[in-house]
């Protein structure tokens, strides 16, 4: 069987057909029309040289199908005793094939089992972190990785593990258990660092927009207590000023009532002096008339006769210059004829 091969022979097939005879019956009739018009009246000529036109075409297209099924016979009956040979090529190699997998099943089946066996050798926080399946390289199955390559993938994987974990767990961010579980999804210490550092980055964004906040409600909340405070100010302020400005107003008053009094008493005590000195001009009126009365009546009794003989006297008498006067005048008033010696 080995040195039995089978070898295929084909002999040239020829097909023929005149093209060229077609082709120039074709062009000619191409150029019998071109340029041409069809009218009303050749409507029916034309739709019968179409209907011979297209009758030829099918004529042709059914003539090469006719010719590839005849041409394709002896292909079609070597190609179903090709395929039947072929196909008996199929027992031996699925008899063999079958027991090759069956060893290799065998063989990736224990190599699986020794892969367990050395994963077991990783320390448990790493096994109970990290479970087999998510470090497993289907490339330690192949005969040809010998078990100390996978000793030191795993020691490396491991080592790796435990120095990322180590490395998150000393990242001083409230993350590190989130980013723990992420790096048990990727196994990337990239990704868990960005991770916790991006939780950082938000954290004092949201801190500082909160203190922010804060900042801007205290400034508003002091805004809001300057204006209450400066409203009370302006109200106490105002009702001060109206106090005052009544305390000033009670005091005019008293001010006006206590001038208004004064006045009134200096008025009253004007009218009294008033009526105290038309009083005594009265009385003074009064008494002068009755002086003037009684010393009218004491002049008349006085009033010398001038009627009879007069002598000449005189007299020596102490007087005062008004009274002097008063003399004077008195004898003046009453005809005596004096002279001053």
């Amino acid at each position: 069987m080995s040195n039995i091969q089978a070898i295929i022979t084909q002999e040239n097939a020829t097909i023929t057909c005149n093209f060229e005879q077609v082709q120039k019956a074709i062009q000619d009739k191409l150029a019998q029309y071109n340029g041409a018009v069809f009218t009303e009246d050749s409507k029916t000529y034309a739709k019968k040289e179409v209907a011979s036109l297209r009758a030829q075409k099918k004529s042709l297209q059914d003539n090469m199908k006719d010719a590839k099924k005849q041409y394709m016979v002896p292909w079609n009956e070597f190609e179903a005793k090709a395929k039947k040979l072929i196909s008996l090529y199929d027992e031996p190699i699925n008899f063999i094939n079958g027991q090759v997998q069956a060893f290799e099943e065998k063989r990736v089946a224990e190599k699986k089992k020794l892969i367990s066996e050395i994963f077991q050798s990783v320390p448990v926080e790493v096994q109970e972190y990290i479970p087999l399946n998510r470090i497993y390289n289907s490339k330690w199955e192949n005969a040809t990785y010998k078990e100390k390559d996978i000793r030191k993938d795993v020691s490396e994987i491991t080592e790796k593990i435990l120095s990322d974990l180590a490395t998150i767990q000393t990242m001083d961010s409230e993350a590190v258990p989130k980013a723990l579980e992420q790096y048990k999804d990727s196994l990337s210490l990239a990704d868990a660092v960005a991770y916790i550092n991006d939780y950082e980055r938000q954290k004092k964004e949201i801190l500082a927009r909160e203190q922010e906040r804060k900042r801007r409600e205290g400034e508003a909340r002091i805004r809001r207590e300057d204006r209450k405070k400066l409203q009370a100010e302006q109200k106490a302020k105002a009702a001060l000023e109206a106090a005052c400005h009544a305390e000033i107003e009670k005091e005019e008053a008293l001010r006006r009532a206590e001038r208004e009094k004064e006045e009134a008493a200096r008025q009253a005590e004007r009218e009294k002096e008033e009526a105290l000195r038309r009083a005594k001009e009265e009385q003074k009126q009064a008494i002068e008339k009755a002086k003037a009365e009684a010393a009218q009546e004491t002049i008349e009794r006085f009033i010398p006769d001038m009627e009879g003989g007069s002598q000449l006297y005189e007299y020596r008498i102490s007087l005062s210059e008004d009274a002097k006067e008063k003399l004077e005048m008195y004898m003046d008033s009453i005809g005596i004829e004096w002279e001053l010696i």
